[in-house]
């Protein structure tokens, strides 16, 4: 049996500055036709048997799906290729973002997504919020999430993580529209 690669307890609420340096992973670790890797809270990363990554998606056996823990939203997390994906027990997924040692959190009941090269926000039954027009976005909070367009990866501290910089910042809506709110002291 493969030595487990051991998750790291995580979920803090909100990280406002710093994402972990697999935000959006390049895929050395997997890549496609690789394992998958079923996370747990018991031994982490582990591999999960009728699972392959090909051509960017999960292919499930029936043995794979029936070896998964869904969580109160229906939603079971699996690694493979260049990150993490939520699968539904019919099959269905959605790659993720990868945020604080894990699949991204579902916040005010959406999870950030990946639609090509940008960020989407998706419910928990994988139905796209709004486009997704977003080169990054925060999740989430009070109705409002912060996004940006033209940011980029900085460079990475002592401990893998990166913030984004430079880019256009704004706030959104639940509908992806602009918000314009005033900071109170």
């Amino acid at each position: 049996m493969a030595t487990p690669i051991r998750a790291v307890k995580h979920r803090g609420r909100h990280a406002r500055h710093l994402l972990l340096a697999g935000l959006f992973a390049a895929g050395s670790a997997w890549a496609d036709g690789s394992p998958c890797l079923v996370l747990t809270e018991e031994d982490g990363l582990q591999p999960l048997a009728g699972c392959q990554f090909v051509d960017g998606r999960l292919q499930l056996e029936a043995r794979a799906l029936a070896a998964l823990s869904f969580d109160a939203n229906g939603l079971a997390p699996v690694h493979a290729g260049d990150g993490f994906h939520y699968v539904k027990r019919d099959g269905r997924q959605l790659p993720v973002i990868t945020f604080d040692n894990g699949p991204d959190y579902v916040v005010e009941g959406l999870v950030r997504g990946r639609v090509g090269q940008r960020i989407g926000y998706f419910d928990t039954e994988f139905r796209q919020a709004f486009p997704a027009t977003f080169d990054f976005g925060w999740a989430f909070e009070d109705g409002v999430a912060r996004v940006c367009n033209g940011c980029t990866r900085g460079t990475p501290d002592a401990d893998g993580h990166v913030a984004m910089v430079g880019g256009t910042w704004h706030r959104i809506d639940r509908a992806g529209q602009p918000v314009y709110q005033i900071d109170l002291p």
